[in-house]
């Protein structure tokens, strides 16, 4: 199928930014974007591009939801894992964090001390892209499912950084397909310009 220009959604990415202040990297609780809804990416910067972690969406603003996810990062509430194989591309698990009431909250909060360190070494490290989307929840979880989905596909270390617990919610049989373009002005490793959401 051809995909012409001007019937195509735009999914224009801004950054990557950092959660913390950093050297030649905007912050990114002062990009003008975080006020919208959208679709934002967690990566690590390989010498060879950035290496998707994460792919969400939101309908509140990104501001909210980023906010939200920086909370629980911080708090020992998410994975944390071995900053040195992170930086790497490889998923090594120090601390599995609430998902699945593996571990309390309060269990978190007893962890932290310990676990200080190795989060605040991720959290330097990831960088942070942000597209406002102004459309349904539907279509944005379609889009950000047609981002993230073909990273599971893609063998070798693109495929393995991704968390396969997460859930993304599809195009499904009957509905019409949504031609899109994503722009970053940052390489993206395994992202595809054009697709079909």
């Amino acid at each position: 199928m051809t995909m012409h220009q001007d019937k195509e959604r735009l999914v224009a990415f801004s950054g990557p930014f950092s959660w913390i202040n950093q050297p030649q990297i905007p912050s990114l609780w002062e990009a003008p974007e975080l006020s919208k809804p959208g679709i934002y990416i967690w990566t690590v910067e390989l010498p060879e591009g950035h290496l998707i972690f994460y792919v969400g969406e939101t309908g509140t603003s990104l501001r909210q939801r980023l906010g939200e996810h920086y909370k629980k990062l911080t708090t020992a509430q998410y994975h944390v894992y071995d900053p040195a194989q992170f930086a790497r591309g490889k998923r090594v698990s120090l601390w599995p964090g609430t998902f699945r009431n593996v571990k309390s909250v309060a269990e978190c909060d007893a962890a932290l001390p310990m676990l200080r360190k190795p989060i605040t070494e991720i959290v330097r490290m990831l960088r942070l892209f942000i597209a406002p989307l102004d459309c349904d929840l539907r279509t944005r979880r379609r889009i950000e499912a047609a981002i993230a989905q073909p990273l599971y596909s893609i063998s070798g270390m693109i495929r393995e950084f991704q968390d396969p617990t997460i859930r993304y919610h599809a195009r499904e049989a009957g509905e019409a397909s949504i031609a899109c373009r994503l722009t970053s002005s940052t390489r993206m490793l395994g992202v595809q310009e054009r697709f079909l959401a």
